[in-house]
């Protein structure tokens, strides 16, 4: 019993960290566009994953210490993937305006 209260309070806080970071970096991709027309794509990289790092220890409060591997699987790979792919269709939409 208490096996799959942990188990499901396990999977809980899986879809929150995965479903919070994929919010996240569409957010930040759609941010991507106007920081990159301010001040360059590696000024706008650094702002991206100091944001992800910061959001991981907002995170790590809410639901406990989970540690490095559950943060990476659970979140910073789920984050960067939206946000790069978020980050190239803003892209082709402001160069498709833009010309």
């Amino acid at each position: 019993m208490v096996k799959e209260d942990t188990e499901k309070i396990g999977l809980k806080h899986g879809r929150i960290g995965m479903g919070t970071h994929a919010f996240l970096g569409i957010l930040v991709g759609w941010l991507s566009i106007q920081l990159s027309a301010m001040f360059g794509n590696i000024i706008t990289v650094v702002i991206g994953l100091a944001i992800v790092i910061a959001f991981g220890y907002v995170l790590e409060m809410f639901l406990g210490k989970k540690g490095i591997k559950w943060w990476l699987s659970n979140g910073m790979i789920v984050y960067l993937f939206i946000w790069l792919i978020t980050w190239t269709v803003f892209y082709n939409m402001a160069m498709n305006i833009v010309v």
